[in-house]
């Protein structure tokens, strides 16, 4: 089964692009909180509200999912 992930290429592009240097900045930029943040960028599983927020912030959507390669090698 393919399983997607956030692409933390993508996130880190748009940290840069916006000047945002942390988990801080991004929940004062997106008004998602910090732990959400955080949680998204350890697990790296897609979350809507997540999704909307780099949406907002400019990514790329042929960017901001990759195939979970772990999961391909099981396979």
């Amino acid at each position: 089964m393919k399983q997607f992930l956030i692409s933390l290429d993508e996130v880190e592009r748009v940290k840069r692009m916006n000047r945002i240097e942390s988990t801080v900045d991004l929940a004062n930029r997106t008004g998602l909180s910090r732990s959400t943040w955080g949680r998204a960028i350890k697990s790296r599983k897609p979350q809507p509200d997540v999704l909307n927020a780099l949406a907002a912030l400019g990514a790329r959507p042929s960017h901001v999912l990759v195939e979970d390669s772990q999961q391909q090698a099981v396979a």
